[in-house]
């Protein structure tokens, strides 16, 4: 299983190169995948990772959030 730092560290990457979060429904492995290919080929473009962050932070915090709020309703189902 990633780590959330790989996982935050390759979400972030991949809105560099894509502009969007990675799919959540990717596998831990393909994750750490996309961390590894995408560090490489952003080394040294320092141009790219100062634009192209606009918005990460935002869009993290909400997919966070998505998936705390399902995280709780599913507790709560479960108690019900």
């Amino acid at each position: 299983m990633c780590s959330p730092f790989v996982r935050k560290e390759a979400n972030r990457l991949n809105w560099l190169i894509k502009g969007k979060l990675i799919d959540r429904s990717w596998s831990d492995e393909s994750v750490e995948q996309i961390y590894d290919s995408y560090f490489k080929r952003l080394w040294g473009n320092n141009e790219r990772m100062e634009y192209g962050a606009i918005g990460f932070e935002a869009a993290y915090k909400a997919r966070e959030a998505e998936i705390l709020s399902e995280k709780g309703w599913q507790h709560l189902q479960t108690k019900l």
